[in-house]
């Protein structure tokens, strides 16, 4: 009992195996149980293990288990702001270990919340890990994602990369989706709503599990997974590990990742400690660019109605891809696949937690955790360089052929003004390093005033450092690449591994970021009432470092920029690239100041019945990306906090058999930036551009989502999901830059926003005909999807047009499973079918690619994959 209450699910087990399953009243029987004396174990999510000796020396013997919190639990509550269905007033959704075990197969995490309303993800170009998530309209740059309550949002742009986390569904307890503002403590980028990734703890079942994969596109993995419980003598111990290899379902989108992972706690007296470790090294092919819709399939093309270009490429199918061809050696054998679009990399994250239960009143919690990330992605530098064979592939021999004799003049690719005897390279392969080193502290206080008021407060402090530069990743069969992008390089000629930038924005830099922030909750809750209150304060800090413009030296209250070739005269003083006291081009520090206030009440109107109503106002810190402008290393002239207003109202129902939650949403962005900021001509110099922050761009999100599940009877249960947005631009401004002499018009009003689908509905019929097997049927749908595009385009004849709606899709999956239950260990198979009916839809488009008509024929497209199945087959013990 807990609280008085039953604990539906809870697993008892004796020593000689015997085990049942709680009812949803707590209920339990073990029968034929022959007599004796044994261990009995009690295991429940959220709570701790308890183990206790019985005795069983009549026919008939009743047993009370009482179950306290969990201390782990506690760790979560407090620092993963893990909340409660029914009496938390925000609009959860949890998705439980089970579900992902039964749906998720061999797809990126996030694609399992498309049944999720408001929640639309999308595989892009089918890179496995490539996967993006949009709640509310809102991209997961303003999705606060967590991983037992770890923030892991990029410090600088927001992103989250998917393919770093491959893996966490091995260890994945429940994954706990809050839309909207939601009532995490923390000072979040949750515009949209947070992901918070709970992972399995020593409340866990223990035991050993062995699972393996198989899937479309060659796809393998195998799963170890080892968990002790919590021992006699306080110690537990997690640890999992997993191995995969692809073809992939895109041509030439190989994957191959390794993921690890390792928990280790003790529970002393009145503490808890943890710590662990996870990383998953990886790398895989790309698919990279939106096409137009004939590239695809020219036959959907004529049926949207654009025209069709038959001098262009068509018909090269959806599961194609122009980043990969094959190379031979000079004999013309041994030919190779040879991929351009190549992403590799590794972000290890270390944490070390401490649980303080003070007294009954008092608890204390304190977490510090490293990241480090390694890694990048590869592409052609040239493009006007880079060659194709007839079906469209690349052609890498002419390429490196190119590289080391001259098409033109059949000569070696000798340039005198650089090497008599090396050849010039006009093609290599670059990458694009993306290198990070993360530090941060997250300390909490949890203070019970009394049974029904629970404060809260605490401090969150990150340190982040990203340094970024592109390398010569392939010379391609010559010696050296001529770049001029670092100015304190003295000579142009770059060999392979030597940094180089292809543009200005790819300089060699660093760009830094601090954040300290404090927060403060009171939670109050009664037998009907559910309130709390959440402020939050931060400073974010932000400076930039840039290794290829020139250094800097500063002479009394002149700064004199030199770069490796310059000489310079200042007052009869000679200065040059080996004068002492020259410093890297870098930016002041420059500290923002931002806020949260958060509010929210639920009222239960009876046992099944809540309602609540949840506000909050965001003043929020832009992103490292648009207070710094990477062309330049300069700060942006125009910084705005972006200003967040939200309110929701929902409803709940739940009774034994069927539940309900209805909720209706409103969302106010002010200020919302574009990302690295907008391009303009610069009035002193047309064939050049500058960058600039157009602030005022407003947007507002609104809507209703409805979720329904039913048990029709104890073997057969149903869900329902529809979600209706109403998502639209809310600006038409002219805008005057001083600094440039320069007015910027655009008419957004009204224009709805693009990349997710506006309306989304999911049904899924659950059929368990007898114990441990289970069928599943889910039917998706979608539609009101407008194709990406940027609002500040919506200039004359365009002010205030739609972008393209892209035609509605619905896929159809199906699930199955059976468990067989030994003595000592069970077997266990999943199967899964992801688009069974094999349906051809469009998941993703951007506008203003191909003509600014906003129509079928100017957008540019991805497919999304057709049929694919997964299979997974294991034992635990």
């Amino acid at each position: 009992m807990l609280s008085g209450a039953g604990i539906p699910g809870a697993q008892v087990r004796l020593s000689n195996g015997f085990a049942a399953v709680a009812n949803e009243n707590g209920q339990y029987e073990l029968k034929d149980v022959p007599y004796g004396e044994y261990s009995m174990k009690v295991a429940a999510f959220d709570l701790d293990t308890i183990t206790k000796i019985i005795a069983i020396n009549k026919p008939s013997l009743l047993f009370d288990i009482k179950m306290g919190e969990s201390t782990e639990l506690e760790e979560v509550k407090i620092i993963s702001s893990l909340n409660i269905d029914r009496t938390t007033p925000v609009a959860i959704t949890q998705i439980t270990a089970a579900k992902i075990a039964e749906e998720l197969g061999s797809r990126d995490l996030p694609m399992i919340l498309n049944a999720t309303p408001g929640v639309y993800a999308t595989q892009t170009g089918g890179g496995d890990g490539d996967s993006r998530i949009t709640v509310r309209g809102f991209d997961q740059r303003n999705v606060g994602v967590l991983i037992d309550g770890v923030p892991v949002n990029d410090m600088e742009n927001g992103s989250v990369y998917w393919s770093n986390w491959f893996g966490l569904d091995n260890i994945t307890n429940q994954i706990q989706v809050q839309r909207g503002l939601g009532a995490t403590k923390l000072s979040m980028p949750s515009v949209g709503g947070s992901m918070n990734i709970i992972t399995s703890g020593s409340h866990a079942k223990t035991g050993f599990s062995f699972k393996q994969e198989t899937a479309t596109g060659q796809f393998y993995r195998t799963s170890l997974t080892y968990n002790s419980g919590m021992l006699k003598n306080g110690w537990s111990f997690l640890g999992s590990g997993s191995y995969k290899t692809s073809k992939g379902w895109v041509e030439a989108n190989y994957s191959k990742g390794y993921f690890f992972y390792f928990k280790v706690q003790k529970k002393l007296d009145k503490h808890l400690i943890a710590f662990s470790a996870f990383a998953a090294p990886q790398e895989h092919g790309q698919r990279s660019f939106n096409q137009p819709i004939q590239y695809w399939d020219s036959k959907t093309a004529r049926k949207l109605g654009a025209i069709v270009d038959t001098t262009q490429a068509m018909d090269r199918g959806i599961r194609y891809n122009q980043h990969y061809g094959y190379l031979s050696n000079a004999d013309g054998t041994d030919s190779v696949q040879k991929n351009e679009r190549i992403n590799y990399y590794v972000k290890p994250q270390i944490t070390l937690k401490d649980l303080w239960i003070v007294n009954k009143k008092m608890t204390i919690s304190n977490i510090a955790y490293m990241s480090i990330g390694r890694g990048g992605g590869t592409k052609l530098a040239n493009t006007g360089g880079t060659l194709y064979t007839p079906d469209g592939h690349l052609n890498w021999n002419e390429m490196y052929k190119e590289n080391q004799v001259s098409s033109l003049f059949g000569t070696p690719t000798i340039d005198p003004l650089y090497s008599q005897t090396e050849l010039k390279s006009s093609q290599v392969m670059v990458s694009s390093l993306n290198n990070h080193f993360w530090l941060g502290y997250l300390g909490q206080l949890k203070y019970d005033v009394s049974s029904k008021l629970t404060l809260n407060g605490g401090l969150d402090y990150r340190y982040y450092k990203g340094t970024h530069y592109q390398e010569i990743y392939d010379i391609m069969g010559g010696n050296y690449f001529v770049s001029t992008s670092n100015k304190n390089q003295l000579s142009p000629m770059n060999h392979q591994g030597d940094k180089i930038a292809l543009n200005s924005y790819s300089d060699y830099r660093d760009g830094i970021v601090q954040w300290a922030g404090v927060f403060g909750t009171a939670e109050y809750a009664s037998s009907r009432w559910s309130v709390f209150l959440n402020t939050s304060g931060v400073v974010n800090v932000y400076k930039g470092r840039d290794y290829f413009q020139k250094k800097v030296l500063q002479v009394g209250d002149t700064t004199l920029r030199i770069g490796a070739s310059d000489t310079i005269t200042y007052k009869g003083q000679t200065y040059n690239a080996s004068s002492p006291g020259l410093k890297w081009f870098e930016t002041a520090w420059k500290s923002i100041p931002g806020g949260t206030v958060k509010m929210g009440a639920s009222y239960k109107l009876d046992e099944e019945s809540t309602v609540f109503m949840n506000a909050g106002y965001l003043s929020r810190t832009p992103q490292f990306s648009n207070v710094i402008d990477n062309n330049t290393n300069t700060f942006f002239k125009q910084i705005k906090n972006e200003v967040i207003a939200a309110l929701e109202l929902g409803y709940t129902y739940s009774s034994k058999k069927f539940g309900a939650n209805v909720n209706a949403y409103y969302t106010n962005w002010k200020n919302k930036p574009f990302p690295f900021g907008v391009s303009i001509p610069d009035p002193q110099d047309p064939t050049a551009s500058i960058y600039l922050n157009i602030n005022g761009m407003d947007a507002i999100h609104k809507g209703v989502e409805v979720d329904l599940v039913y048990n029709l009877t104890s073997k057969l249960s149903t869900e329902f999901m529809y979600s209706l947005g109403d998502w639209r631009w809310n600006s038409s401004e002219t805008f005057y830059v001083p600094d440039y002499d320069f007015t910027f018009t655009f008419n957004a009003k009204g224009v709805h926003v693009g990349n997710s689908a506006q309306s989304m509905a999911n049904w899924s019929l659950r059929y368990e005909p007898f114990k441990r097997f289970y069928v599943k049927l889910q039917y998706q749908w979608f539609d009101r999807n407008y194709a990406d595009f940027t609002p500040f385009s919506l200039q004359g004849t365009n002010g205030g047009r739609d972008s393209w709606k892209m035609p509605a899709y619905a896929l159809l999956n199906a699930f199955m499973g059976y468990t067989w239950k030994m003595e000592k260990c069970s077997l266990f198979f999943n199967g899964s079918i992801t688009n069974m009916l094999n349906r051809m839809y469009i998941s993703d488009a951007t506008n203003n690619f191909y003509g600014n008509n906003f129509d079928a024929g100017s957008a540019s497209v991805m497919f999304g994959p057709g049929f694919r199945f997964n299979t997974s087959v294991g034992v635990n013990f």
